[in-house]
């Protein structure tokens, strides 16, 4: 009795240890906010890197230049698509600044007379003429000037925006350079401050999350270009006016799952309608419908080499919840983090519970799918080896499902 109540007694107190401590840790977090998207993005570049510099460690590179090269590649595919992009982009921007009044003046346009049909009064319409006309009136200054104060109580959080998108843009690739060159002793320090019982099952547990995290990030950055290029080249096939700013905005959104196509054909059919063609922005629409449809079962399958099984349901709810509580930053992290729960949460349960091995754990949370002629490559030299098959019977039992390492029903 006395074992049980002092067992009792423990698990409460560390149970309301851990809330105190996961409260202090929240309130940092908090406090130090500016610190965390400069770090998420330099996390991406790490992740999008390590590849390049492991690579050239195995070719006898030290890891200091193997970095500095890295950089040099990524700069210089960033220059490459600068050069390319950004003069269309500008001669669109252009174009877009002086359509703004037309555009203003249509929708205003289009508003009254939809509430001249629904049987609304939306009164005087505020012409872009008539805006300025009222700017001017020296009779509206009093009022302009309580217009202006009324920003004052948004400035803070202007500034505080500014002033995370300098962060990012500065800090992001130093932190990543640092993070890049430390990386091998941080791995080895976690390893080090492992308890000696758990530390090959520690081990074990981060190579999968980090096949699953870098897997996502990277298929990510490669499945929104893929996204952006056909988005804009679709768009250019039926002239749609502002093509190339509509499909860089559809890929970069894609990196946010579900919301690139649909943002992007939102904006294509908005274009084609007060453009004055309704069927070019029908047409719009249905090209971001087949890119949507193109990328969920084609591009990611092939380009998601490590895939966490999450729901659409558990995506949208952690994409709503991140960006609930942490804006920008929980969008983008929302998923990976659910992932990585969900990762070390179904190890445990499916070792500790359900009794299974650590590598029967890994298999039934992470997907890695292989290439058809991977896989017909492999049974056909598995097959000559053991001087069972003939490669062209090895051929035809792939096609027809009957292979020799074809698992049984059940």
């Amino acid at each position: 009795m006395t074992e049980r109540l002092r067992r009792t007694a423990l698990i409460i107190w560390s149970t309301i240890g851990a809330v105190i401590l996961v409260g202090v840790f929240l309130w940092l977090a908090a406090e130090i906010r500016i610190i965390w998207l400069p770090l998420v993005f330099a996390g991406g570049i790490v992740v999008v890197l390590e590849p390049i510099v492991r690579g050239l460690e195995r070719a006898h590179i030290h890891r200091v230049i193997g970095s500095f090269v890295a950089y040099l590649i990524a700069a210089g595919i960033l220059a490459a698509a600068g050069f390319l992009v950004v003069p269309p982009i500008r001669e669109q921007a252009a174009e877009f600044g002086a359509t703004v009044p037309d555009l203003y003046d249509r929708t205003l346009e289009f508003l009254q007379e939809l509430g001249t049909r629904l049987g609304f009064d939306l009164g005087p319409a505020w012409t872009y003429e008539r805006i300025q006309e009222w700017v001017q009136d020296p009779a509206n200054r009093e009022a302009i000037q309580s217009l202006i104060g009324g920003f004052g109580s948004g400035a803070g959080r202007l500034l505080r925006g500014v002033a995370e998108v300098v962060a990012v843009t500065v800090l992001a690739p130093i932190l990543a350079f640092y993070l890049l060159l430390d990386l091998p002793r941080t791995r080895r320090m976690v390893t080090e401050l492992t308890p000696a019982r758990h530390r090959a099952e520690v081990q074990h547990v981060l190579r999968a999350v980090g096949k699953a995290v870098g897997g996502f990030v990277r298929g990510q950055l490669l499945v929104a270009f893929i996204v952006g290029l056909l988005s804009s080249l679709g768009l250019y096939l039926i002239d749609m006016p502002f093509w190339l700013i509509i499909g860089i905005a559809a890929g970069v959104l894609n990196l946010i799952p579900f919301v690139g196509p649909v943002v992007g054909g939102g904006l294509a059919l908005v274009v084609g309608i007060f453009d004055g063609n309704l069927g070019k922005g029908l047409a719009a629409v249905a090209i971001f419908v087949a890119i949507q449809q193109l990328d969920n079962h084609v591009i990611t399958p092939i380009v998601q080499r490590a895939q966490v099984h999450l729901s659409p349901l558990v995506i949208v709810l952690a994409l709503i919840v991140g960006g609930s509580e942490a804006g920008l930053l929980g969008v983008l992290v929302a998923v990976p983090l659910v992932a990585v729960l969900r990762i070390v949460a179904g190890h445990l349960w499916r070792t500790r519970v359900l009794g299974e091995s650590w590598k029967e754990a890994e298999e039934a949370m992470i997907v890695v799918p292989s290439p058809p002629e991977r896989i017909l490559t492999r049974r056909r030299r598995d097959a000559e080896q053991a001087g069972l098959f003939d490669v062209d019977e090895v051929g035809s039992e792939e096609a027809s499902g009957d292979g020799p390492d074809r698992p049984s029903e059940g």
